[in-house]
Formats: C-alpha cells, sequence, structure tokens
C-alpha cells in the first residue's frame, strides 16, 4: 500500500469498532499513509435504539455453532480467547465477567461440541437439576457490559481513527462532497461494511437476506447474581431455533433476562405481555433470582412477579440476522472516480454479534491485506 488514501469503516457497532482495532493495530498497516474513517449512524454512548443492537444485546459468549460450522466456530473460539485474555490481565473493569454458565435442555439430550472446549466444562448428574429437564452441562464463561466495552474500544482508537456520525445511503455516495468533506477527496482505498441490519438498505449492498430477529429483554438490579444460566426448549437447528431463556448477569449488579427471537418483527417497542412471559420464565430457571428481602414476605397480587421490584428497563433490539449466517468476505471492486476500491462485508451476525467479533474483524482485515498484496 503505497498511495495514500483512507480506508472507510461503516458502521460503530461491536463489529466496526473491533474491525477498527484490528485494522489500526495490525502490522500490516501504515498509519501514515491510510486515515481510517467510521460513518456510522449510531455511536455507542447514543440513547438506546432498536435499530443498534450492540447496546441492547444482552451480551454473553454462548455459542449458536453447529457441530459442522466450522467458521462460525473459529469465530466464536477466537472471540472467547482474546476476551478471556483481556480479563485475565485486567478483571472485571474491562466490562467482562467470568462466571459459571449452566445450561438446561428439554426435549433433548444433546449439546454443542464447542462448549466442550471451555473451562470447566461438566456434564451435570440428572440428581442434580429438575424432572422437567432432560439434560444439562456447566462450563465457565464470559457475560459483558456492552456501552463500558464499546468505550473502552472507542478509547483505543481515539485519536488515530476518525469517528464520524453519518447516514451513508449509498456506497456510491462515498464521493458525494457531504462525505468528502469528512474522509477527504481521494477514492478510498477499502471500504468495510460492518452495516448491521442497515446492510438491507445500505444502496450497493442492499442484502435482501438480511432481516431483523426481534429481542426483547429485561434488565434488573440483582447482585447477589454472578452465574449464568439458561434453558433451551426444542432444538437450536444450526442457529438459534426453539425457546431459550436466559439469565445474564454484569459485573455492575445488572442482570439481563429475556428473551424472544421473533423473525421479521419489526416492531420496536416493548410488549406487555412479553415482560410478564419472560420474568415467569426466569424465575422458573432460576428461582434465586427473587429478591432476597422478598423471599419470606408478601409478594403482592397474585398477577404480580416478585422480580418486578428490581426491573429497571425492558429494552427491545433488532438482532441483524440473514439467511446463511454471518457475510464475511470480500465483495467486488467498487468504483468511484476510475479509482478501484475494495469491499470487504463483515455484517450479518445475528445474535451472535458479541460471541464472534474478534473473530471476524481479524478474518475482515485479513482479506484486505491479502487482496491488496
Amino acid at each position: 500500500m503505497t498511495e495514500s488514501r483512507p480506508i472507510v469503516i461503516i458502521g460503530a457497532g461491536v463489529i466496526g469498532l473491533t474491525t477498527a482495532v484490528r485494522l489500526l493495530e495490525s502490522k500490516d498497516f501504515d498509519a501514515s499513509k491510510h486515515a481510517i474513517h467510521i460513518l456510522a449512524d449510531h455511536l455507542p454512548n447514543d440513547p438506546l435504539d432498536a435499530y443498534y443492537a450492540s447496546t441492547i444485546a444482552g451480551a454473553h459468549h454462548l455459542s449458536f455453532a453447529d457441530d459442522e460450522d466450522a467458521n462460525q466456530r473459529k469465530w466464536d473460539r477466537r472471540t472467547f480467547q482474546v476476551m478471556l485474555d483481556e480479563w485475565k490481565k485486567e478483571g472485571e473493569k474491562t466490562g467482562l465477567m467470568v462466571l459459571k454458565q449452566t445450561e438446561y435442555y428439554v426435549g433433548t439430550d444433546k449439546h454443542l461440541k464447542i462448549y466442550e472446549e471451555h473451562p470447566d466444562f461438566t456434564v451435570l448428574d440428572k440428581s442434580t437439576y429438575s424432572s422437567s429437564i432432560d439434560h444439562s452441562i456447566s462450563f465457565t464463561s464470559l457475560t459483558m457490559t456492552p456501552s463500558h466495552y464499546l468505550n473502552r474500544l472507542l478509547r483505543r482508537i481515539e485519536g488515530k481513527v476518525h469517528v464520524h456520525r453519518y447516514h451513508l445511503s449509498s456506497l456510491s455516495r462515498l464521493n458525494h462532497p457531504s462525505c468528502t468533506a469528512l474522509i477527504g477527496t481521494s477514492a478510498p482505498l477499502a471500504v468495510f461494511v460492518c452495516a448491521g441490519i442497515g446492510a438491507l438498505t445500505l444502496g450497493g449492498v442492499e442484502d435482501q437476506d438480511v432481516y431483523p430477529t426481534r429481542g426483547q429483554v429485561v434488565k434488573l438490579k440483582a447482585p447477589w447474581m454472578r452465574s449464568g444460566w439458561t434453558r433451551q426448549v426444542g432444538s437450536l437447528d444450526g442457529g438459534e431455533g426453539g425457546e431459550r431463556t436466559y439469565i445474564i448477569p454484569r459485573p455492575d449488579g445488572d442482570v439481563i433476562v429475556g428473551g424472544t427471537r421473533e423473525q421479521g418483527d419489526w416492531y420496536p417497542y416493548p410488549r406487555p405481555e412479553t415482560t410478564v412471559d419472560i420474568l415467569r420464565r426466569a424465575r422458573e430457571i432460576c428461582p434465586d433470582m427473587v429478591p432476597p428481602y422478598s423471599k419470606n414476605g408478601e409478594d403482592g397480587p397474585e398477577t404480580a412477579s416478585p422480580l418486578e421490584e428490581i426491573v429497571q428497563g425492558v429494552l427491545v433490539g433488532f438482532r441483524p440476522s440473514r439467511v446463511g449466517g454471518i457475510r464475511c468476505e470480500m465483495g467486488e471492486d467498487l468504483y468511484l472516480d476510475n479509482e478501484e476500491v475494495k469491499v470487504i462485508y463483515n455484517y450479518g451476525h445475528g445474535g451472535a454479534g458479541w460471541q464472534s467479533c474478534w473473530g471476524t474483524a481479524e478474518d475482515a482485515v485479513e482479506m484486505l491485506f491479502k487482496a491488496l498484496q
């Protein structure tokens, strides 16, 4: 790479920011020749928005990778290792929390093989859980506090990557004066498309395989919770199928409980009946969620949940899902002002963005440097 031209990353969620970090810190990147610019509709410290899934996410490392999906397994495995190393070095100030994760299965006696690679993996004895459960395992995993972790990523690129709030309607608009005022008049050397759900409508991409998987979760304040729990009813079907109830504690005492997987559902507001159902399911799989001071007291009206008094909020986000899974690949070259621009796609992570972000970021950056050789 000799000619001085910018590199553009579209999107500032966990996928766009980890891609920026890996590009910036790559031994093959020459910061003196190529400025990095992020163009994004949403930024980590914005008010919560269903279209910006990174801050709404429950955010735990719990892979959905099918046993035969080598790429997803690789990305998830690598991301877990990167985050675990971060935690070992700096502890919970990273926004990461190491915990014991317990998985319950109803209707199957099988678990994903990737869990067996986690520390402390154990198949639990049937005498240790309810007869309504058919299979159970436990292992060591991680949860994340999204806003905290995203802001750490921002600090890693501060002063080195230019971050712009800018709505890019089409890749062809990268040479529009409103855009070149930010990134410079030279055509970009490369563009990383990390647009999440925006890849559905971004001109020049318009991937019709992208769709929202609506997720509704409840945030509780329960600092006594330091373990994670999930109940899977039915098959994952190599992705995120079946009914899944999860309890995700964070280092700051918040606990995310969920959830829903409503494919193609664009409704951005909480549904009260869904909140009631989530709290019911969470209490079923983990009675210890109920505040200790409420266990022997009055629960109030029969229709109320004893968890309601610790509810901090109800959140809705659109997981950026994609038929066929993550798109992490080189695209066809884009031509702007007769200049060739490399295009690298890194989107379609669905509910696996936090689980696979470092793995796909590393692959995407490696693709660029190989293409420029």
